[in-house]
């Protein structure tokens, strides 16, 4: 029985892409999944906390809701 390949790359980067090109780009993504995660946890802990503790970090309160309502894909 004859095996056909479709692949034309067999195993390596396309022409002109470094090697490690392709797990540079999924390592940035998965860093960049993981910051959007954290972000998001940090504005909701931020919303959550009462005047007493926002005074104690600067902030008032509606400072904390705008941060607070940003997207987390925003800085």
């Amino acid at each position: 029985m004859t095996s056909i390949s479709l692949s034309t790359h067999h195993g390596t980067a396309p022409r002109g892409v470094a090697p490690g090109a392709r797990l540079g780009l999924l390592a940035r993504i998965f860093e960049r999944l993981l910051l959007w995660q954290e972000r998001a946890a940090q504005r909701h802990a931020l919303a959550s906390l009462d005047d007493r503790l926002l005074k104690d970090v600067g902030l008032t309160r509606a400072q904390a809701l705008t941060e607070a309502g940003k997207p987390f894909w925003r800085r």
